[in-house]
C-alpha cells in the first residue's frame, strides 16, 4: 500500500452509510475495481495525505440515493430525491476514472 494514502476500510455499508451522514456535505462515490463495487469517501488531509473511507461490495446498491433515517437508524434506497426531515439523502456519484484507490490494486 502506498504511504501517500490514509485509508479506513468499513466492515459493511451500515457503518459507512452512518459515517457519511454525519459529514457537512454527505455523498458517496462508487468506482468499480476488479469487478467488486467500491463505495468510498475521502476527506480533508490529515498530516498533509488524503484519507478514504471506503467499503467493498459485492453487488452494486440499486438506487441513486442512500437514505438514512436518523431518527429510526435505517436504511432504505431510492431513485429519487425527496424532502423528509428525518432522513438524510446521500447521492451516489459514479467514477469513471480515479487513483484513489490504487492502494486496492495488486
Amino acid at each position: 500500500m502506498p504511504e501517500d494514502v490514509f485509508h479506513v476500510k468499513f466492515s459493511g455499508l451500515e457503518d459507512m452509510v452512518r459515517f457519511v451522514a454525519l459529514s457537512s456535505t454527505p455523498f458517496l462515490q462508487h468506482a468499480e475495481v476488479e469487478g467488486k463495487h467500491v463505495y468510498f469517501f475521502h476527506s480533508a488531509l490529515l498530516l498533509g495525505k488524503p484519507v478514504i473511507y471506503y467499503t467493498v461490495l459485492g453487488e452494486k446498491v440499486k438506487g441513486r440515493y442512500i437514505v438514512y433515517n436518523k431518527f429510526r437508524d435505517t436504511i432504505s434506497f431510492s431513485d429519487k430525491l425527496e424532502a423528509d426531515g428525518q432522513s438524510v439523502y446521500i447521492p451516489i456519484l459514479e467514477v469513471e476514472s480515479t487513483n484513489l484507490l490504487r492502494f486496492m490494486l495488486p
